[in-house]
């Protein structure tokens, strides 16, 4: 199977596993007042793998219906503010900040963020733990959202890996996007 016909391609997954709130047991509104509650300056939490970088995508489309949305993205490879990181956090106020990674920033290049962002229209960040900044929610995935997920992306695969899902998440540690990872490498050899 070439990879464009894979049911797990990349793009694929992205575009049927938007985030639905209905499977961590809440709603847009819930969420949207829980955030208004927290004066607009919060961190979503959760393992690798669990959905916080989705959850700021949706969050993203969201905002974008009543603001300018800016987004900052850390990781391994990018572990310090740019100039361009520096220039959005100058001009922030008004504006919505959803920030993914910060924890692979400095303890100084993260407080010069999280003291700038309190300039901005609302902070939203994606954290493995809270810190400092109050906990908007905790995502964690479990086999009951993996099974779901899966049934979204293709019912048939459903069917053929269902009965390993629990294992094949437990081995990825609960994280789903190396399960689904794991799930291309499979469909792609037809390995089941």
């Amino acid at each position: 199977m070439n990879a464009a016909m894979n049911p797990f391609s990349t793009g694929r997954v992205e575009r049927l596993l938007s985030f639905d709130p209905g499977l961590i047991g809440t709603s847009w509104e819930a969420i949207d007042a829980r955030w208004a509650e927290l004066d607009h300056r919060a961190c979503v939490t959760g393992h690798h793998g669990a959905g916080k970088t989705t959850f700021l995508e949706a969050m993203a489309k969201r905002l974008e219906q009543t603001g300018r949305v800016e987004r900052l993205f850390f990781n391994d490879r990018k572990r310090c503010l740019s100039p361009e990181d520096r220039k959005v956090l100058k001009s922030c106020g008004g504006i919505f900040l959803l920030i993914d990674g910060d924890e692979y920033l400095s303890w100084t290049a993260r407080r010069e963020l999280v003291q700038t962002s309190t300039r901005a229209r609302g902070s939203l960040f994606a954290r493995h733990r809270k810190r400092a900044l109050p906990e908007l929610m905790r995502l964690q995935s479990n086999p009951e959202i993996a099974m779901e997920l899966l049934a979204r992306i293709s019912p048939e695969w459903r069917q053929k890996i269902g009965d390993g899902l629990d294992r094949r998440l437990g081995q990825q540690k609960g994280n789903l996007r190396e399960l689904w990872l794991e799930c291309f490498d499979l469909a792609g050899k037809a390995e089941i």
